[in-house]
């Protein structure tokens, strides 16, 4: 299908006509502050579709931060019930295209043994507009290729004009069916043209925020550095507070509990979101904690995004959209991190060839 045009209030009508058919959240600003949050569209004037970072993701729509598993009840029979709850037809309007890439990586780890059925039945229930954006100063998605997506939305959103219009471009049936339900024109060469520009600035507001390295070299880089004294440097700084985990869009740890009810006849099993940045998350019985030094939590968070699971899946589990940057108390900067240890990467390969 070609490329289209919408104005704002096209996309406005859009939002209206979907909520018709499902539940949409878009971007909102929070009240009071300079801050965004995914929620209901309410008022489909409301959302704002120029904003820099929402503060959690929109993975919390799949992956909520407490998710029931399942129910049962304990009397003279055992009975459990297997629970996937908010479960119905929901629309992501304005998924910036890092979060986009993020939504994707989780559905690779999320299915890769065993198909965990909470995710995939909310994420087969799940539509996707994305929406452009222009980067802050925390924002790193040049630098890990995310700046750009083709797959993962069903319609995808390119601000010109000052964001009064936007190039659409469709991508599934469900997008084009989407499409089928607003006002549109073909897009002209200056359309176009606006849209080569936009993302020109993107890739130039990100040119101090390069990572020192091909981005596909990077498991390399880490090989052989578990001891750096990169880790220690910047674990002096590090709270161990799991903000980062919690913030990050492609962290898909977690905790499991049971709760009981006052009379033990009847419980839960839920799970939450769990850091690997907390003390207690590599401890074993007896009190056994394999990362109990804060250095080793934090090389450890870094390894699992540029290495571990990089090497196991082929791409980065990291989407540069700098929300462990932007709410680190003790900001800490990922692309500084990494940059440490490939200069000393870089220093002991230099000594090698002396």
């Amino acid at each position: 299908m070609a490329l289209r045009v919408m104005s704002d209030q096209a996309i406005r009508n859009l939002m209206a006509k979907l909520k018709e058919e499902a539940r949409v959240v878009a971007p909102h600003r929070r009240e009071g502050n300079n801050q965004w949050h995914f929620r209901d569209v309410v008022d489909p004037a409301e959302p704002e579709l120029k904003y820099n970072s929402t503060l959690l993701p929109c993975k919390k729509y799949a992956f909520p931060p407490r998710d029931v598993l399942l129910r049962y009840g304990i009397g003279d029979q055992f009975k459990a019930e297997a629970v996937i709850e908010g479960v119905e037809p929901l629309v992501i309007f304005g998924a910036h295209p890092c979060d986009i890439y993020a939504l994707e990586a989780l559905d690779i780890s999320m299915n890769e043994r065993y198909v965990d059925p909470n995710w995939t039945t909310r994420r087969q229930a799940m539509r996707v507009v994305g929406v452009d954006c222009l980067p802050d100063e925390f924002c790193f998605c040049a630098a890990m290729k995310t700046d750009t997506v083709s797959t993962g939305y069903d319609v995808f959103l390119t601000p010109i004009n000052d964001w009064n219009e936007y190039v659409v471009e469709v991508a599934t049936d469900a997008g084009r069916t989407m499409l089928e339900a607003g006002q549109s024109r073909e897009a002209a060469s200056d359309d176009l043209s606006q849209v080569r520009a936009f993302h020109a600035d993107k890739v130039r507001r990100q040119q101090l925020r390069q990572i020192q390295a091909e981005i596909l070299q990077l498991p390399l880089h880490f090989t052989g550095f578990a001891n750096s004294p990169v880790w220690e440097k910047w674990a002096e700084r590090c709270y161990s507070c799991g903000t980062c985990n919690t913030a990050c869009p492609t962290c898909f740890c977690f905790d499991i509990q049971d709760q009981l009810n006052a009379a033990v006849t009847e419980g839960e099993r839920a799970r939450s979101y769990d850091s690997c940045q907390l003390e207690e998350f590599a401890m074993v019985a007896p009190r056994e904690n394999f990362r109990e030094e804060r250095k080793n939590r934090l090389r450890h968070r870094f390894f699992r995004k540029y290495a571990y699971l990089f090497t196991k899946f082929g791409r980065p589990y990291c989407c540069g959209c700098g929300r462990c940057y932007r709410q680190c108390v003790a900001s800490i900067d990922p692309v500084q991190v990494i940059n440490d240890l490939l200069a000393e990467s870089a220093k002991e390969a230099k000594a090698h060839v002396l």
